[in-house]
């Protein structure tokens, strides 16, 4: 399987963006005060890397607050529950700067899609295995969580995506 599959091979994907405005206009009535730092979020001495300014607002297949954050997204929430087998979702910020270290996703049969709904001009993007990749807002992109992926906030203002784990 390529890292990027092509995201009309999942029947969910249309149904996802059609949400877009809808997940959008629950984004901005949340406000950045809403999210917080995401679990795994470090700052690497020495190194290009700088993981501080990621932040998370999870909806799925995290702890207590997912209840009270899926009343608040109510459409966002439908949405994800387009997607079968549904590992865990949530809104995923990076601050301008933002640098995610090189991983891989733990659970080998994984995928991920975002659902880019803010991208800011500059260098912004993702790499998974050798291929790389710009978001588009409104535009769904698949990618293979278990190779190897890393992905940058350059620009000049916030990206957020819908993030999406899902069996494939």
């Amino acid at each position: 399987m390529t890292a990027f599959p092509d995201p009309d091979e999942f029947a969910f994907v249309p149904a996802l963006e059609a949400c877009f405005e809808e997940i959008l206009l629950e984004l901005h009535a949340l406000g950045r005060e809403s999210f917080v730092d995401a679990p795994d979020a470090l700052s690497l001495p020495g190194k290009d890397y700088d993981e501080r300014g990621w932040r998370y607002f999870t909806l799925f297949g995290g702890g207590p607050e997912c209840g009270p954050h899926r009343r608040r997204c109510p459409r966002t929430t439908r949405a994800c529950m387009l997607v079968p087998g549904l590992v865990n979702a949530g809104l995923s910020l990076f601050l301008p700067g933002t640098r995610l270290a090189p991983h891989r996703g733990e659970l080998a049969g994984n995928l991920r899609c975002h659902l880019p709904l803010v991208v800011p001009k500059g260098d912004v993007g993702i790499r998974c295995g050798d291929e790389q990749r710009r978001w588009e807002r409104g535009r769904a992109l698949v990618f293979d969580d278990t190779r190897e992926h890393v992905a940058w906030n350059l620009g000049d203002s916030d990206r957020v995506v819908l993030l999406v784990t899902f069996r494939g």
